[in-house]
């Protein structure tokens, strides 16, 4: 099994958001506080095209049908049409924490911390692009697409789901089984249900209303401290197997743990990286997995490693589950 290796050209401040196109293998999108938005062949370990038409931060990037889309910190959702040139789709009035893309409308969604979930018609032009804006209670924080499911995470541990075909109002609202604020929420692969993390070294596994499942909870990303206290780190991004539907979790302690979560055990711990883990994911047939090690800022302002990217090639049984013991 070839080793992992480190991309060339890393962004040069905090890394916000990796995301692999959904068909591409190779396509890897990322965001970063250094106000650019790559495109990198993550196979050849290159570096394909870049743009700084933000003002500021870039906290999400997400793949279109035709280039990609990216918000942050100015605002503005610009879309970044064939990876050649930007143009501004719309903008909100406080800062965009998360965007996703629904390729069944062509629809692009926008979450902010004004309160608003927003949908754009992501081929109008001149202004036009507006389709829905629904107001919600609290400040978006991340949120998670799947076919036509939306997940939404709030400030105040509220996740709401919507159907991306009616987007009057939510079809179910739930708070987080978690005591402290949510840093990521993805729907599984299945639609049945939701991974939610928080930055108390802590993730939810939970089922929609109609499945037969479960919800429950579990601790991770903790290393153990003197006085049988155990240091505790946010669990800041969550990425789902497209084969095998196990998902990763990477926390602030600088790991990354692959979890099953029918059987409710770690698969694999893989440890060593720099700094915090930023953000993770896998491509799209799962033999490769993107994890950005970036310092995250829970200790304020310090000296740290550099960002950095990090290719790991998945062997082909690497994510599957263990078959249960009878």
């Amino acid at each position: 099994m070839s080793k992992q290796f480190e991309l060339l050209q890393p962004p040069s401040d905090g890394i916000s958001k990796l995301r692999f196109h959904p068909t591409d293998d190779t396509k890897l999108l990322v965001s970063s506080w250094d106000q650019q938005v790559r495109l990198y062949d993550a196979q050849q370990n290159q570096l394909v095209a870049s743009h700084h038409d933000h003002r500021a931060a870039v906290l999400d990037t997400v793949f279109g049908s035709n280039g990609a889309f990216s918000g942050g910190l100015d605002r503005r959702v610009l879309a970044w049409e064939s990876y050649s040139h930007t143009r501004e789709i719309g903008c909100h009035d406080g800062e965009i924490s998360a965007l996703e893309y629904v390729s069944s409308g062509n629809m692009l969604l926008s979450g902010s911390w004004d309160r608003t979930l927003r949908a754009w018609d992501s081929r109008a032009q001149d202004g036009a692009a507006l389709i829905a804006k629904l107001d919600v209670e609290e400040r978006i924080y991340s949120m998670s697409a799947r076919e036509t499911l939306l997940a939404v995470a709030l400030a105040g541990r509220k996740i709401l789901i919507y159907d991306t075909r009616k987007f009057d109002a939510p079809i179910e609202v739930r708070e987080s089984s978690l005591k402290f604020p949510t840093r990521c929420v993805k729907l599984m692969p299945s639609g049945l249900g939701f991974v939610c993390s928080s930055v108390e070294g802590r993730v939810s596994v939970e089922y929609l209303n109609g499945a037969t499942k479960s919800n429950y909870a579990f601790k991770c990303h903790r290393q153990p401290a003197e006085d049988n206290v155990d240091l505790v780190y946010p669990v800041n991004t969550v990425a789902f197997h497209p084969v095998y539907h196990t998902f990763v979790t990477g926390g602030s302690d600088g790991a990354v743990s692959l979890w099953d979560p029918d059987n409710k055990k770690r698969l694999k711990h893989y440890q060593g990286y720099p700094t915090s883990i930023s953000a993770l994911d896998f491509n799209a047939s799962g033999n490769m997995l993107a994890v950005a090690s970036s310092y995250t800022y829970e200790e304020g302002e310090k000296d740290h490693p550099p960002d950095s990217i990090w290719i790991k090639p998945m062997a082909e049984n690497e994510a599957r589950p263990k078959a249960k013991k009878h």
